[in-house]
């Protein structure tokens, strides 16, 4: 961020002075006491696994020129005093963190873009700032930074020559969307779209689509929304906000950007637009289509040409553990780790099971699902894990490893349709399981909610290679 004095951040943090130091801020923000550099300003986070006030002293080491903590010991103001660092005390550092970003977007130049929605907002994002970058200076979202600590940080890592943001904006709980919108106060707003996500805090999809439409709430008077027109839950929510708006659809959905002639190639997808403008995206998954879509969006409002868009495109990479194309071994895998949902999880489900897999004279490659439990779904979870093993009977996948609690009702489901499945307590069990029930030229798909850590399995496929060929 552009350095502030801490006289700015006392008034905006709403703290007040414990230590009044001589040590300049340079800029940079930090929550991590492991990441701070000589002139930061570090904010002391107490979360559920760590307390940030319990490494002051290291920081102190470390060169901060100044701190903001809610509860800090009488040694550390000591200690703050006697290194000249500024120290300032709020009510709460999360909000401290908040209210800092919050003022310091009124003062950006930069547009602000914020992606929400249930499903795909990490490579929306990554689109968005792949294509940008054609053109324009910016920065996006790291990783998942998409709560009320990562949001903020990236608001507050934009520099004054910066000509956009990216942000991801995540919930799980009701009101967390409406927070991170107020922050934000974004130029353009990105909604991908609304699924079962996070049910055992949000109840059922018409509140999953209040929750992520209170995003548009915030978007600038002179700003856009883009969205989806396939969800009419999120369409009801949105009925009372107001503003310009622009949505995209497949073929005759009358959504002002359409997709059309969509050809899944194990290199990505083609797709035309409108039945014009022809793109090859680099990822797998159909769904995929409509994120890029969303990101072309973007980037026409922001001026870029068809050609600059096209161009920036053959850039675009996936995300780790987000249909990441690994070879591990003799073994395709698609890594979507990260996290799943039923809808996630079923677009992953079909991407397996539509893949143009050619026979190359040798042993015909399997289809290999591997899915895990899908958490926080609340008292819906039994039915939910029951339609997926449903679905991915119905599909020609044909090994289906399920893993976790949960996925035994997804098993009792799919045997009712004579699928080959086995079901597996944990990650542990599967482990030791999977060189009895794969073959070399398998191509395997790995799916389930973070909490499974299902990307554990990986060693047991084999050594992963950074460059390959995928199969044909």
């Amino acid at each position: 961020m552009k350095p502030w004095s801490f006289q700015q951040i006392r008034r905006v943090t709403l703290s007040r002075w414990l230590a009044r130091g001589t040590r300049e801020f340079t800029g940079r923000v930090s929550t991590d006491s492991r990441d701070v550099r000589p002139g930061d300003l570090f904010i002391a986070i107490t979360g559920p696994n760590f307390d940030g006030h319990h490494f002051i002293p290291e920081v102190l080491e470390a060169g901060a020129a100044g701190i903001l903590a809610s509860h800090p010991t009488d040694a550390a103001i000591g200690s703050a005093v006697a290194a000249s660092v500024t120290l300032l005390q709020c009510d709460d550092t999360i909000r401290g963190l908040n209210r800092l970003a919050a003022a310091y977007r009124r003062e950006l130049r930069a547009k602000v873009i914020a992606v929400g929605g249930s499903n795909g907002k990490t490579t929306t994002k990554r689109i968005i700032h792949t294509l940008l970058t054609t053109r324009f200076s910016g920065v996006a979202s790291p990783k998942s930074f998409n709560n009320n600590i990562g949001l903020p940080l990236t608001l507050l890592s934009v520099e004054p020559q910066h000509e956009y943001v990216v942000l991801e904006v995540g919930t799980n709980a009701p009101g967390e969307v409406e927070f991170l919108g107020q922050v934000a106060a974004p130029d353009i707003v990105v909604i991908t779209g609304v699924g079962l996500e996070h049910l055992e805090f949000l109840s059922d999809i018409k509140h999953v689509a209040r929750e992520e439409a209170a995003l548009a709430r915030f978007v600038a008077t002179d700003g856009i929304l883009l969205l989806t027109n396939d969800s009419p839950e999120l369409l009801a929510a949105l009925r009372l906000v107001h503003g310009p708006r622009f949505t995209i659809g497949a073929s005759g959905s009358g959504a002002d950007m359409e997709a059309t002639e969509i050809h899944e190639l194990l290199t990505g997808i083609d797709f035309v637009v409108n039945g014009h403008a022809h793109y090859h995206l680099p990822l797998l998954g159909r769904h995929n289509v409509y994120n890029a879509m969303l990101a072309i969006g973007v980037a026409r409002r922001m001026g870029l040409t068809d050609a600059e868009i096209q161009s920036g495109m053959q850039n675009v990479k996936s995300a780790p553990m987000r249909l990441e194309p690994l070879r591990c071994g003799s073994h395709f895998i698609i890594n979507d780790a990260y996290n799943a949902n039923p809808t996630s999880m079923a677009a992953a489900i079909k991407m397996l099971a539509t893949l143009p897999l050619a026979d190359d004279g040798g042993e015909r490659p399997r289809r290999v699902a591997i899915l895990g439990d899908m958490l926080e779904l609340g008292p819906t979870a039994v039915d939910l894990h029951h339609q997926t093993g449903s679905l991915a009977a119905e599909n020609p996948i044909d090994l289906l490893l399920l893993v976790g609690p949960l996925m035994q009702h997804a098993a009792e489901a799919a045997r009712l349709r004579n699928s080959t499945v086995f079901h597996f307590m944990d990650v542990a069990s599967a482990a030791a399981a999977l060189p009895g029930l794969l073959h070399p030229s398998d191509v395997i798909l790995l799916k389930a909610s973070r909490g499974l850590r299902l990307e554990k399995l990986l060693p047991v496929l084999g050594a992963v290679e950074s460059d390959f060929a995928a199969p044909r």
